[in-house]
């Protein structure tokens, strides 16, 4: 599956491949063809989960909180991971 938006830090994706299937996470890195991603409860910042791009459906919505710490190198924690999932599945984004 191609991805329709480019990805950036912060972003809202979802696991369409393996044990993690149908799992909501923000991509906190990237590296070539690889995102990293977390939901700050099963998967936390300290050890991201690393998933093919093709493997996670791209949402458009992006956490502006936590990607305005990413640009400003300021600390991201697990609870501003798990708020922003909470905040975008609410809104149904």
């Amino acid at each position: 599956m191609k991805s329709v938006y480019p990805i950036s830090l912060g972003q809202k994706v979802e696991s369409i491949t393996g044990r993690d299937a149908n799992k909501i996470y923000l991509v906190v890195a990237i590296k070539g063809k690889e995102v990293f991603l977390a939901n700050g409860r099963e998967r936390k910042l300290a050890n991201p989960k690393k998933k093919n791009i093709r493997h996670v459906k791209v949402y458009k919505w992006i956490a502006e909180a936590v990607a305005d710490k990413f640009a400003s190198n300021k600390k991201v924690t697990d609870e501003d991971i798990r708020l922003a999932i909470v905040k975008c599945t609410s809104d149904n984004l």
